[in-house]
């Protein structure tokens, strides 16, 4: 769901620990997350566990996987593992190939019940899923109001794929322009239309409208155990860039 260090930045701090407020609300319980992007020191060690005591519900997101930092996290706290992210990366220096489905692009795309029916069936893989301590019901429906909730945002775009009418798949995506690059936030496609270069589709629009924006890269990032996503991705030009251990922390379970 989004990359946790940007390329070339010099002074990166070590850790960062911060209110969820989106989990929060969307779970009901007081969330934070950390991120880990360097090794941390014992000193920032005991903060992290001090900076525990203050929520119930922590992701913490061990950027590179840094086997010292997992160690810590498996002999020092509660934590247990729900996701490895993998992320991947793609260089916008060639020309895109042609659309092969009419697509439409929209930026604070207004509500659009197809687009959230999508969403809601889709997305099997996530590390919401993989903890038996989130209520099952939002954690199922995370990404629906994921959907919903960038429905009329500037800076957040939608790429749709119609044929004859029918909105056959999706794809949300948004741009720093400071750091000339873009991340794809989700995409989906309707199960029926699978196999019918629905995605393929929706990537190659984005990039279009990413080239005229003087956007350089893209990013996205998916679960390692969706292998489906490792070939689509890389059959669209991605190179492998990272991976980052994800874990979630109930400091009161």
């Amino acid at each position: 769901m989004g990359d946790l260090r940007r390329e070339n930045e010099v002074h990166i701090q070590p850790f960062v620990f911060s209110e969820s407020k989106w989990d929060s609300e969307h779970f009901g319980v007081r969330s934070a997350k950390i991120i880990l992007n360097d090794s941390i020191s014992d000193e920032d060690r005991e903060k992290i566990k001090q900076g525990f005591k203050a929520f119930d519900f922590i992701t913490i997101t061990n950027v590179d996987n840094r086997a010292d930092n997992n160690v810590w996290i498996g002999k020092e706290t509660g934590a247990f593992q729900t996701d490895i992210n993998v992320q991947f990366k793609k260089s916008l220096s060639r020309t895109p190939a042609r659309e092969t489905l009419p697509t439409e692009v929209f930026e604070a795309c207004p509500r659009n019940e197809r687009i959230l029916d999508i969403a809601n069936k889709s997305f099997k893989y996530s590390r919401f899923l993989n903890d038996p301590w989130l209520p099952p019901k939002e954690a199922k429906g995370l990404y629906a109001r994921w959907v919903e909730d960038a429905f009329g945002k500037p800076g957040r775009f939608f790429v749709i794929a119609k044929r004859h009418g029918v909105l056959m798949g999706f794809l949300l995506f948004s741009m720093d322009m400071s750091a000339s690059s873009a991340r794809i936030e989700l995409i989906a496609t309707d199960k029926v239309h699978r196999g019918e270069s629905v995605g393929r589709s929706l990537i190659t629009t984005m990039e279009i409208v990413l080239r005229q924006r003087g956007i350089a890269t893209v990013h996205v990032g998916t679960q390692l155990d969706n292998l489906s996503a490792f070939g689509f991705y890389t059959s669209c030009g991605f190179k492998f860039f990272t991976c980052n251990s994800v874990y979630h922390y109930w400091p009161f379970k």
